[in-house]
């Protein structure tokens, strides 16, 4: 039988887990609060750029609000009025969620 190596299970190169080094924290500190106060960061929602944004979130409102209607008067299951109702919450919160954009829009051609 020939003899072979054994892997290493579990083991990472010691270069990729070290962070860099710093000498000076006062500017580390600078950087990372500027950071968090500036508006382009990660967690805030995009800004509407015109109304071809409003394309798809009007096009799943108006599914959400075809399928509601379809299960309350098409289906002929049990529970339809428990899915319809489940339909039209859901297309109550897409068009909160139109509303939103469409005033964000609206504020911003306003500027």
């Amino acid at each position: 039988m020939a003899k072979t190596r054994k892997s290493k299970k579990g083991s990472v190169s010691k270069n990729t887990l070290r962070a860099p080094t710093v000498t000076n924290s006062n500017s580390n500190a600078g950087l990372a609060n500027g950071r968090a106060n500036s508006p382009n960061r990660a967690l805030q929602s995009p800004k509407a750029r015109g109304p071809e944004s409003l394309i798809w979130p009007v096009m799943v409102t108006l599914g959400c609000w075809g399928m509601a209607f379809s299960f309350l008067v098409f289906s002929k299951d049990a529970n339809h009025v428990l899915f319809a109702g489940i339909a039209v919450l859901m297309a109550l919160l897409w068009t909160l969620s139109v509303g939103v954009r469409i005033r964000k829009l609206l504020i911003l051609r306003q500027r």
